[in-house]
């Protein structure tokens, strides 16, 4: 061991012998090396965490809601308005191979832009044509959409979970821990293509909501380099298994079913409670609707159920519903029309009398406003 590149302090913490032999070292002694690159660590954390702390303070800035905050509230707003934004920079640092320099100059960049864009003043960094002002505009917009987003915890649809899950684990909660219940694994679906499903309408119990699938709707078009989580429509999702993590920022949709009675559509619930009976099959009705987590711009769907022999069909148009609204079909059905409606008569037409299993054709549409 070349005792002239150890480290001082580190060789007073030897222990010295009383004869005269040479000193041994009981351990591998570091080196100056080692404490350097130990050193040039910890700097790049640090200044990591100190870009993304001012990172924090520009975003509270740039929200016209909180030009007035008090500072004793300011972990709160962290933690509700910045999630996103801190997750993207995270990603900035660890693409980074440029060195502290590059690192710095990715984290500033979109902070000067902000804040020019935010101001009275049109500066344009550059010689262009004024492109890089509405860069920032586009930025600024879609932050300020999803600030509107609300983080709230919503409850699990399914009747058999009612967990309550993070807005941004719900994709990884049903891949985690409701693979196995549905039997259909997870899709990725773009707009305009199909999506098809079997089920068998007989075994869904009485006012039991089940998910029939899922799906990541990963934009307009297939292999597009904009999912809707990047052009701010929905926020990312986190947590997700190693196989799906390539769905980080898809929106997930559910398709939900429940069997119910048509008695449900009443205004009335004490009439409702009073002429329902589970046991008559007539008065039965299966509603079958989509949910997702909030989004900032409504997204469509076309529902299609039919038989197997493709003789008789039932569609209907409706928008995607929201998991922090209520999924109890008694509650919706009154003021909310987005949902597939199949009476007892039309389960029997579409599956020959409970001898076949429907077929459900599930289309997204996403619209421009």
């Amino acid at each position: 061991m070349n005792m002239a590149n150890c480290c001082k302090d580190c060789d007073r913490l030897q222990p010295r012998s009383s004869g005269s032999a040479p000193v041994r070292p009981e351990f591998q002694q570091p080196t100056m090396y080692d404490h350097f690159q130990n050193f040039q660590r910890f700097k790049m954390q640090k200044q990591e965490a100190q870009a993304i702390e001012k990172r924090k303070e520009e975003l509270l800035k740039m929200n016209t809601n909180f030009t007035n905050w008090n500072p004793s509230c300011s972990k709160e707003m962290f933690d509700q308005f910045s999630t996103q934004d801190v997750a993207l920079f995270r990603q900035q640092i660890r693409l980074a191979q440029n060195g502290e320099r590059s690192i710095l100059e990715s984290l500033t960049a979109p902070t000067e832009g902000g804040a020019s864009s935010i101001g009275g003043t049109a500066t344009v960094a550059g010689t262009g044509t004024g492109t890089g002002t509405s860069v920032g505009d586009k930025s600024l917009k879609k932050k300020d959409s999803l600030l509107t987003i609300s983080r709230t915890p919503v409850q699990c649809p399914i009747g058999a979970c009612g967990r309550t899950i993070g807005v941004t684990s719900v994709l990884s909660h049903y891949l985690r821990d409701h693979s196995e219940d549905f039997g259909v694994q997870c899709q990725e679906i773009y707009g305009g293509k199909r999506s098809v499903l079997i089920f068998d309408a007989t075994t869904l119990d009485f006012r039991d909501n089940v998910c029939l699938g899922v799906l990541a709707y990963g934009g307009v078009k297939e292999k597009c380099t904009n999912p809707p989580a990047q052009r701010g429509i929905c926020i990312h999702n986190a947590f997700l298994p190693k196989p799906h993590e390539h769905l980080d920022a898809h929106l997930p949709i559910l398709i939900m079913a429940c069997r119910t009675s048509w008695s449900a559509m009443l205004k009335d619930k004490q009439l409702e409670a009073r002429i329902t009976k589970p046991e008559d099959s007539n008065q039965h009705l299966l509603v079958i609707w989509l949910v997702s987590v909030q989004s900032t711009k409504p997204i469509h769907c076309t529902l299609t159920a039919y038989d197997r022999t493709m003789t008789s069909s039932r569609s209907v148009i409706a928008q995607v519903r929201q998991l922090n609204e209520s999924q109890n079909p008694s509650e919706f059905l009154v003021n909310d029309a987005n949902s597939l409606r199949l009476s007892n008569g039309e389960i029997n037409i579409l599956s020959h009398d409970g001898n076949d299993c429907v077929h459900l054709e599930v289309m997204i549409n996403e619209y421009d406003q």
